[in-house]
Formats: structure tokens, sequence, C-alpha cells
């Protein structure tokens, strides 16, 4: 079972991923907040990140580095509400997102990172 960290301060969306990513087979662990989701990926591997990326004090960007700085190849897909985010287009899901626009997003980036 691949583990997923997910960091957003939309509890609904933490809520929202709390049902779906069990049913799509995850194990993931949740945090509302940047920087204590930066001590989980310190003392925890994660198959993947899935972090928003407007969020106060610690963006997404910055646990992104985070993560790559405690596991290289990790992949991270940031999630957003503002379609002008700049980020790459595999990586990116836009909210609000399906279950299967999620799962989708997920498989693409978990294979993308066992071919590394």
């Amino acid at each position: 079972m691949k583990r997923i960290l997910v960091v957003d301060d939309d509890q609904s969306i933490i809520d929202l991923l709390k049902d779906a990513l069990p049913t799509l087979g995850f194990d993931a662990d949740f945090t509302t907040d940047g920087s204590q989701a930066i001590e989980m990926l310190k003392e925890q591997f994660y198959d993947l990140v899935l972090s928003d990326i407007r969020m106060p004090e610690i963006n997404g960007i910055e646990v992104a580095t985070a993560a790559i700085k405690n596991a290289p190849y990790v992949p991270v897909l940031f999630m957003s509400g503002n379609p002008n985010v700049e980020v790459e287009e595999r990586s990116f899901l836009s909210k609000p997102f399906t279950i299967t626009q999620l799962e989708t997003k997920l498989s693409i980036m978990l294979e993308s990172s066992s071919e590394a």
C-alpha cells in the first residue's frame, strides 16, 4: 500500500481525502500545517506528497522542497483553486476536483516516480 502525505489548510479537503484515499488503496497521513508536514517528512517515508500550494506561513512549494531534500525522488502533486499557479501540468490538480481526477493524477505521478 502506497503512503501519501496530504497537506492542506482547508479542513473540507482533508475530510474529503480522508474518505477517498483509503478507497483508492492508499494509506495517508494528514495535516493542515506546512511546518508540521515538514516534521512528518523527516520522520516518515512517503511515496507521494499531495499538497495545497497556497497556505499560511509555510506554503506547498516549501513543503515540496523539504520532501525532496529528505527523499530526492518523491513525487509532489500540488492542489490549488488558483488556475494561475505556474506548476508543471502533470504535477497539478485543480480544485475542485473529482475522485476520478485525483486517482488519475496520483497514478500518473506514482508511475513516473517508479521510472526514475
